[in-house]
């Protein structure tokens, strides 16, 4: 059912960034003074009524942007997520027999993305604000978009480890006395992981691979199986996703989030509209919502960086995090100039004097 503009102004996610709209659809879909439809868009969207995505980021995560967006528009979202390997081969496999329907698709692997715009899976629609976006989050012609950055941090079981002893740094998290402690995830299970382990090699230490080898790390397939063992105390420190912390801290376990002193690591959830998308104009607008302003203070929500550059850091168990700025994410090309040579040497040093867990 479509809701009335009175409807839309009166919800909010956050009561502090309760939209200002326009006063009426006529003008577009204008919010807090920022266009993220014009009319005519608009309404096709709304006359669309619906939009079926496949997507990556958990639904209690990306949560918060769906419900503003339905509120906000009226248009029905209906969701499916998927690990990216899988749904890179589902959209894939759809798209090859001329079957895909769904309208709106992500990921979180460069690499798979960009195989998706070879094969000519997506189609090419640039945000309003697009001009004002970082290159590296970003498709030069609009083919994709980061629709939000979740950002990896080091996690502490204050149970385990005495305050005296929680790091500051990345640098700090490679100390000798974390050997037998520390549990991540393995280079090559997703972006999150490949991406935190070329930001240590980069521009924390060059020996930073040696020297995590000698800690003799737990390795898991799933970021959940850290984060239970982390609660657990069966391991002290841990490299994992924000957002994951901070959930779980919101829930009583004993655990800290360090944002370490040289930066955060992002990585991306970028996707777009498909070319066989049923309801093409709905997916436009959410493209346009998700990035806009508005969708980006509401992923914050989620304890995720927005795209927009005039969004808020995320918050999240009442924990406020650094701003955008100290957050990086690799460049595209950089990423596949070192994908295929970073993940075989990381396996070679590091995975050899590691455990493997499930």
């Amino acid at each position: 059912m479509i809701r009335s503009v009175a409807l839309a102004t009166a919800f909010a996610v956050m009561a502090s960034v309760a939209p200002a709209f326009a006063p009426a659809w006529a003008q577009g879909l204008v919010i807090d003074g920022e266009t993220i439809a014009d009319a005519k868009l608009l309404a096709a969207a709304k006359a669309e009524g619906k939009i079926s995505m496949h997507g990556t980021r958990p639904s209690e995560s990306i949560g918060p942007v769906f419900e503003g967006f339905e509120k906000d528009t009226g248009i029905k979202i209906d969701y499916v997520r998927g690990p990216s390997s899988k749904v890179y081969e589902r959209v894939l496999a759809e798209f090859a027999v001329k079957k895909l329907e769904f309208d709106y698709a992500d990921l979180t692997d460069l690499t798979l993305i960009k195989e998706w715009v070879a094969r000519d899976v997506l189609a090419a629609h640039k945000v309003p604000w697009h001009d004002r976006l970082a290159p590296e989050i970003k498709h030069p012609d609009g083919k994709w978009y980061y629709i939000a950055r979740p950002t990896m941090v080091i996690g502490i079981n204050t149970a385990e480890v005495p305050e005296k002893d929680w790091p500051k740094s990345w640098k700090e998290s490679l100390d000798p006395k974390w050997k037998g402690k520390m549990g991540m995830q393995s280079i090559d299970v997703g972006g999150s992981a490949f991406s935190l382990q070329a930001y240590l090699k980069l521009h924390v230490a060059e020996d930073a691979w040696p020297r995590l080898a000698q800690l003799e790390p737990r390795l898991y397939s799933a970021v959940s199986n850290v984060l239970t063992d982390l609660v657990r105390g069966r391991l002290g420190i841990a490299y994992l996703d924000a957002s994951s912390v901070a959930t779980q801290i919101a829930a009583g376990a004993p655990l800290k989030l360090i944002f370490p002193s040289e930066g955060l690591v992002g990585f991306g959830v970028f996707g777009n509209v498909t070319k066989t998308a049923p309801h093409p104009n709905a997916a436009r607008l959410w493209m346009n919502y998700a990035t806009s302003k508005r969708g980006s203070t509401l992923m914050a929500a989620s304890g995720a960086y927005g795209t927009h550059p005039d969004a808020p850091p995320p918050v999240a168990a009442n924990i406020t995090f650094p701003p955008q700025n100290t957050v990086w994410t690799i460049d595209p090309d950089k990423w596949d100039a070192v994908t295929g040579p970073y993940t075989a040497e990381w396996k070679e040093i590091v995975a050899k004097r590691s455990t493997v867990e499930k």
